[in-house]
């Protein structure tokens, strides 16, 4: 499994103004289950972090997300957010079922913040998608941590990876340990990319011509006759020309 690094390591912002982030199912329940307070202060104080690019070296790992974020005293505070992967057989299971359900395949792939597969892992597989709050493990170097559920920092960067996750949902999947499914080739957007590009025939010589000719009659007059007559000459020239070159 990869790890992501976003915006390989420089300042992250995240755009708007609005009182959320994140705006898929994927990212609103990963920016609720980490922060479940959005309207206390130190949330307030955490979009803003996340707006203003103080939030950097954000990497997703199996099961672990860390970054760095400003302090207002020049230096930086280091955060983690952590929570247990999904395990490997549940998400075979997933990706196997999918293979027959379109409605999951866009969320194996991590193309789509697919509901169904939310659905499906949590109500028949007792597997959220999303771990709950009490499942996830926050930690920050700065003093408030200690005395704090969730900081200001740990709430800048699970607004972050929320934003990330509206861009690129497979980052969710990357967290949970789950790996992205290929996509068929089918649905991969080449029409080739099924099988090889098959030989292609060898280029069969056109008599001289041929193209005046099944083109027809213009109706161009030079002199007594039609354009297509007077140019086959013409054609029949440059064919004896182009073989004596060969």
């Amino acid at each position: 499994m990869n790890e992501w690094v976003l915006e390989s390591g420089l300042p992250v912002f995240v755009a708007g103004e609005d009182d959320r982030i994140g705006a898929g199912p994927w990212a609103r329940w990963l920016a609720s289950a980490v922060v479940p307070d959005e309207s206390s202060p130190r949330a307030e104080r955490g979009r803003e972090l996340a707006r203003v690019g103080a939030v950097s070296r954000v990497t997703i790992g199996e099961g672990v997300v860390t970054a760095a974020v400003a302090s207002s005293g020049g230096g930086a505070y280091e955060t983690r957010i952590e929570a247990p992967v999904v395990p490997p057989h549940v998400w075979t299971n997933v990706v196997r079922d999918a293979r027959r359900s379109p409605t999951l395949a866009a969320g194996v792939e991590g193309t789509q913040q697919s509901v169904h597969l939310a659905h499906r892992m949590e109500t028949q597989l007792e597997q959220p998608l999303v771990p709950p709050a009490r499942r996830i493990r926050r930690s920050c170097t700065c003093p408030d941590a200690e005395h704090a559920h969730v900081c200001k920092h740990v709430a800048a960067v699970a607004f972050v990876v929320a934003d990330a996750i509206d861009v690129d949902p497979s980052i969710l999947l990357v967290w949970r340990g789950c790996e992205p499914a290929h996509a068929p080739a089918s649905r991969s957007g080449d029409p080739w990319s099924a099988r090889p590009l098959p030989d292609t025939p060898e280029a069969r010589a056109l008599p001289p011509g041929a193209v005046v000719k099944r083109l027809g009659r213009s109706g161009i007059r030079v002199g007594d006759e039609d354009l297509a007559d007077a140019l086959s000459p013409a054609y029949r020239t440059f064919a004896t020309l182009a073989a004596d070159v060969r």
